[in-house]
């Protein structure tokens, strides 16, 4: 495909996108939720350009059987994207520490050991989220105008562009696609309708076995890890990871 050909191609995959991604694989999906909640000196994977606070919420709906989150995405409420992982429960406990089989059975050992702080904890309240309804009838939301704002020619030139922490992906039969969520919007538009995306087209379909990108300090060499398993805090310190967390579906849940 030339470039004009992946952006077709891309706007094409994105006509069903409502501010909904399923994601199936719960790892990436814990991955993505404690790096979504990155701030500061208490940063969970400092040492990988990634992070969390010391606390994590991570709500669970009993009825749907799913983990989720909500953020934002663009720059009004109706922005909210809402992001879900369906499962039973993994873990019986409502403060979950490192110990937790929310971590043991998502992690590897190395990732425990180096990137957890020693009191670090994940809250998992059940809750039954009505936004839904609250944004019905007069509140309801505009139609959401979806638009490939940028695409790249080279992935490793997007990442270190953007300092991308995590970068979804899109199977295809054709290609994949990864992209990531711009807060952008069109002056001549509303802004609270509009979601700007960043994108990739990889045809080789190369990355989406892979858990993370490694990135060298001041290289554009790209690695690619399933997990990590040993490394020393030099080379942490010195590297680069973007999480590529895969979506199932736009469906809403």
């Amino acid at each position: 495909m030339d470039i004009n050909e992946k952006f077709q191609f891309a706007v094409e995959r994105f006509k069903d996108f409502k501010n909904h991604f399923e994601i199936q694989d719960f790892r990436k999906f814990l991955l993505l939720i404690l790096n979504l909640d990155a701030v500061g000196p208490e940063a969970m994977l400092q040492q990988l350009g990634m992070g969390a606070k010391k606390r994590v919420v991570l709500p669970y709906d009993p009825e749907t059987k799913m983990y989720y989150t909500k953020v934002m995405s663009g720059l009004s409420y109706h922005n909210q994207l809402l992001i879900y992982h369906k499962s039973e429960k993994l873990s019986e406990k409502f403060v979950n520490d490192a110990e937790s089989t929310l971590f043991t059975e998502s992690l590897s050992a190395f990732e425990r050991k180096n990137f957890l702080p020693g009191k670090f904890k994940v809250i998992t309240p059940e809750v039954k989220d009505y936004t839904a309804e609250v944004l019905k009838g007069k509140n309801s939301s505009k139609l959401l105008i979806t638009g490939v704002e940028s695409l790249y020619f080279d992935l490793a030139e997007m990442i270190v562009s953007q300092q991308s922490k995590f970068l979804f992906l899109m199977e295809g039969d054709d290609a994949d696609v990864l992209f990531s969520m711009n807060i952008s919007f069109a002056p001549n538009h509303d802004g609270d309708n509009i979601q700007m995306l960043d994108v990739f087209v990889d045809e080789e379909k190369k990355y989406r076995d892979f858990t993370f990108i490694r990135m060298k300090e001041g290289e554009l060499e790209m690695d690619l890890l399933k997990e990590i398993k040993d490394m020393s805090h030099g080379d942490l310190y010195k590297s680069h990871f973007t999480i590529i967390v895969p979506i199932k579906s736009f469906n809403a849940p």
